[in-house]
Parts: C-alpha cells; structure tokens; sequence
C-alpha cells in the first residue's frame, strides 16, 4: 500500500465566506450549503437547501458530483460525498471541499470517517471556543493509498452502507408515523 498526502490525490478548497444576498427567493439562481446543512443530512438533499439570487455564483467554488465536503469548525468533521448535482451549490464557507483526482471518491469517504484519522483531525483541531480544522492540516493527511481495485470494493461497500443507513432512517420515521397515526386512532375512539 502507497502513502500519498491528500493534496497528491485531491485539490483541497476551502471556499470564502458567502457574502451575497442570503435571502430565499423561489427565483434564486444559487442554493447555499451551510455546516449545520452538512451534519444533519447525509446524503445532503439539494431541493431542502435555501435557493437564492447570487452575483457570479460561477466565480465561487460550486460543488460537484464525487465532491468530498467536511466541516471546517464544529464538533464533528464527518466527510460526505456529493451524489448527483443539477443546479449550482455554493458552500456558505466553512466547508472544506474535497475533489479527489486519482482515488476512488468513495473509498476516500471511507479513509476520512475511519475512527483514526477522525482521532487524528481531533487532536490538530485549533481555538478554545469554536474549535476548527485548518485546511493546511488537511492537505498534509497522510492517505493509506491500497490499489484501485481494492478502492472500489471498499468504496462500493461505503455507498452500499450510506444506502443501508438512509432506509433505516426512512423505516424509522415511518415507524414513528405509523406509531402516532395508530395512537390518535385509539384517541378518536375514546371520543
């Protein structure tokens, strides 16, 4: 197995601030990606982002398909893959934007969420309040590397999880809806 630095196997940005009008607007040209966006959806929905109008939303960063996105600041630095993209994305700042090049994006995920290099981000986190992940730490990871063959299995064996995960989500609340359907039926009875 190869040990690469991350910035040997992906470009690494970490787009500036949004500065633009953050309105909601049905008629925005743009949706806005923020943190809090990042850590509640996995995968992220795009049609649940706020949309709206931004000047030269092409000249900023905009997310792609097999992107790799993870928090700059916060209390977790979960990596999330880009699934299909159809309109433009903007990441709010704060996001590292991971867009791998000769590493199958999928088993990156999988190297990025593993428990020691989760570790190892945790211990070169700087700030005493907000605590935040310096892209410079990032580009400088060292990458267990295994052959393309290997990425794929693991890569398809993460997606296959991600997959596993959002039905069990899905089965859970249509658990809790069917559980609370069937108590306001019990309800209405006793009535």
């Amino acid at each position: 197995m190869v040990i690469r630095k991350l910035t040997e196997i992906a470009e690494v940005a970490s787009p500036l601030t949004f500065r633009g009008n953050s309105e909601v607007s049905e008629y925005g040209n743009v949706r806005l990606l923020a943190i809090k966006d990042l850590i509640a959806m996995n995968p992220f929905n795009a049609d649940l982002l706020p949309l709206v109008q931004a000047a030269k939303p092409s000249s900023r960063i905009s997310i792609a398909a097999n992107d790799i996105l993870m928090p700059a600041r916060g209390q977790n630095y979960p990596a999330r893959i880009v699934g299909e993209v159809t309109e433009t994305i903007l990441p709010t700042g704060q996001i590292h934007v991971i867009r791998p090049h000769s590493v199958d994006p999928n088993y990156l995920v999988w190297f990025l969420n593993r428990k020691p290099t989760q570790e190892q981000f945790s211990s070169q986190l700087t700030g005493s309040t907000i605590q935040s992940l310096k892209k410079s730490d990032l580009e400088r990871l060292e990458v267990e590397v295994p052959s393309m063959e290997i990425q794929k299995i693991i890569g398809e064996l993460t997606f296959l999880k991600l997959l596993r995960d959002i039905a069990r989500r899905e089965l859970h609340e249509l658990e809790s809806q069917e559980l609370d359907e069937l108590c306001a039926s019990i309800a209405r009875k006793e009535n």
